[in-house]
């Protein structure tokens, strides 16, 4: 038998038809209100975003219609004192990336083909390509022929951006007085830090609108900043600063020191119309050794030596102490002061102080300070302006280090006298010489005359200055006519003599301190004026420890003194004595060389003015191209016989230059 239940039907009667329509109709009028609350709801949320939009909301889309671009003007012009420039601005394409708008089929062959054109990495490429982001810079400082072949991809991910980049057209000339610029358009080191804000032009914020793919809608070609910096004129001189590197160049190769300076001083007015340095370096290439940046001009703050010693003559002079005819004991070479010994390289009893001078006698320059004593010696230094800065516009420079004349004791009021315990630049060495030189005024040294802004107006105008008068005229004539003793026979520095023209110098060779001692290297110098019975220009040469052949000042740094020298008397026009040229002395071989220019490419605005290279070597060609955004084609080896274009034609950037060698 089944358990089983029998459960009986129950037939349910349908709802009436009536009560149906009613049920669906108040469900229908349920949705429709509220759908129509949803829709108030979203124009009310609208008519709030239309007068009171959300920030956020206002920046995605504005991100999303708009692309951005900094443009930074270009940098003023950096020209020596006859208009030629150091450092200008020319436009360098960097190669920008859009990575949303590469599409991941096309990554590995459009990565192939940027790596191919820009000579980069595939990975790193493909890298770049990949990255989160709307804006990535693939490459900077592309060559104008790149840029060209990118454009020719036609690809909407990618753009040209036209930036302008520093430019030094005579290569290595004057860079430590210069500086350069970094990879942010911000100076380093030189001038172009120290005049940073001038000649920066500034940026400004290019918009450009897209469409909704993302692609820029307006011309490639977008306005450049127009606020462009300001031209410097300095006072160097091209040609001289030149010379004075060759002749550095030559203490190196002869006697292999570790650093080489000169400098050049206008007496008249103060003007530096050269610095120069060695070891040096190309401002165009930064990737050589970071030490050779150095300007030591300026930041060396070493002990001078016996090129001192004109200075504490001078002092006892306008005392009234002593005249250049003069007596003083020099004891045979050998004195005791106190517990201490002070020695003379060449011994003498009597000696006038235009022989002190001479002879280089510390012993004398000792007995002028100790009568003259602690007060006025250093009063007087300080008046040649050694112990302060002397505010040339470039960065680093050292103050120098006097003693206090309340503790000083006597061997140190001694050793003072003859340059040992106090230190000094080169620059305030060779501004003191001037203040001799001129008649007994030392003047504010001057390395910017003029800063115009872009219409050629002047913004700032320095005029050459007198800081103070330190010497009377007598003084300094009696202190020339010492100075003249040790170019002339017998003297300390016959190796500066400079054909045809009367020579006022002295000689120097110092201890160099290292690690708070004494060390057995040596710094030779020279320094000196020319022609003496009318000064023109002041020159100190420096050699930091010299290792190969003599370690002596007039030995080392008087050949480059009288190379320097003759050719700046050339260029300057100023006239030889012919009765001085019976018995010409020996010069350096190298002055006949230095006239040779290096090339050069001269920078139109829109074009470089291509030199004459016929006649130069390879090295030569490439040297002057190299970052000048050209492309060299070279036919052959040797020195250069053609080129095309001729000498003088505009070259735009990208352009060819072919040279045939043979």
């Amino acid at each position: 038998m089944s358990n089983r239940i029998a459960i009986p039907k129950v037939d349910i009667p349908p709802d009436e038809q009536a009560l149906v329509r009613k049920r669906a109709a108040g469900r229908s009028g349920g949705v429709g209100a509220l759908l129509a609350v949803v829709l108030a709801g979203i124009a009310a949320r609208g008519a709030v975003l239309c007068v009171d939009p959300d920030q956020r909301t206002t920046r995605m889309g504005s991100g999303q219609r708009w692309g951005q671009t900094t443009l930074r003007a270009d940098r003023g012009d950096i020209l020596d004192r006859n208009g030629r420039r150091l450092a200008t601005s020319v436009d360098a394409p960097s190669v920008i990336v859009d990575p949303m708008l590469v599409q991941p089929d096309q990554l590995a062959e459009l990565a192939g083909q940027l790596a191919n054109i820009l000579d980069m990495p595939a990975d790193e490429v493909r890298e770049k390509l990949g990255r989160d982001g709307r804006y990535v810079r693939l490459k900077t400082r592309v060559h104008p022929a790149q840029a060209q072949a990118v454009r020719e991809l036609h690809n909407p991910a990618l753009w040209i951006l036209r930036d302008p980049r520093r430019y030094y057209p005579e290569q290595d000339l004057a860079a430590q007085v210069l500086g350069f610029v970094d990879s942010t358009g911000v100076g380093k080191e030189g001038l172009e830090s120290s005049l940073d804000e001038l000649l920066d032009g500034g940026s400004i914020l290019i918009t450009h609108r897209r469409n909704r793919v993302g692609q820029d809608l307006d011309p490639e070609d977008v306005q450049q900043a127009t606020d462009e910096g300001r031209t410097v004129h300095t006072t160097i001189d091209r040609a001289i600063q030149r010379a004075a590197e060759r002749a550095l160049a030559d203490i190196v190769e002869r006697h292999h020191p570790v650093a080489a300076y000169a400098t050049v001083i206008d007496v008249r007015t103060g003007d530096i119309l050269a610095m120069a340095n060695v070891p040096t370096f190309n401002p165009n290439d930064l990737d050589g050794d970071a030490a050779a940046r150095k300007n030591h001009a300026v930041v060396d703050a070493i002990e001078p030596g016996s090129v001192f010693k004109p200075f504490t003559v001078a002092a006892a002079i306008e005392e009234k102490l002593v005249t250049i005819d003069s007596t003083i004991d020099c004891e045979g070479g050998l004195w005791a002061l106190g517990r201490a010994r002070i020695h003379d390289d060449h011994p003498h009893k009597l000696l006038t102080i235009g022989e002190l001078i001479k002879f280089s006698s510390n012993i004398g320059s000792s007995k002028l300070a100790l009568r003259l004593g602690a007060e006025r010696v250093v009063g007087y230094l300080g008046d040649f302006g050694f112990g302060e800065r002397t505010d040339v516009a470039l960065p680093g420079e050292r103050r120098g280090r006097v003693r206090d004349p309340k503790s000083i004791k006597p061997i140190e009021l001694a050793t003072t006298s003859f340059g040992q315990g106090v230190t000094v630049t080169q620059l305030q060495l060779a501004m003191a010489t001037a203040a001799i030189a001129n008649g007994g005024e030392l003047m504010r040294p001057r390395i910017v005359s003029l800063v115009e802004d872009s219409e050629g107006v002047p913004v700032w105008v320095q005029e050459p200055t007198v800081v103070r008068r330190v010497v009377s005229q007598e003084t300094a004539r009696q202190v020339t006519a010492a100075m003249l003793m040790v170019t002339e026979e017998g003297g300390t520095g016959t190796r500066a003599q400079v054909p045809g023209y009367r020579v006022a110098g002295k000689t120097g060779t110092a201890q160099k301190v290292k690690e708070g001692r004494y060390s057995e290297a040596r710094i030779g110098s020279f320094m000196g004026f020319l022609p003496a019975d009318n000064p023109q220009v002041v020159i100190v040469v420096t050699v930091d420890e010299p290792t190969v052949g003599s370690r002596y000042g007039g030995t080392v740094a008087g050949p480059a003194f009288a190379e320097i020298g003759a050719f700046t008397m050339r260029h300057l026009g100023i006239p030889a004595d012919p009765s001085l040229l019976k018995h010409p002395p020996v010069v350096a071989d190298a002055v006949a060389d230095v006239e040779d220019e290096p090339l050069a490419l001269a920078w139109g605005g829109r074009s470089w003015s291509v030199p004459d290279v016929r006649g130069r070597s390879v090295r030569e060609v490439a040297s002057a191209i190299q970052g000048a955004g050209l492309e060299l084609r070279i036919e052959g080896s040797g020195y250069a016989v053609r080129q095309d274009p001729p000498p003088g034609a505009a070259l735009p950037l990208g352009g060819v230059l072919a040279v045939a060698f043979q």
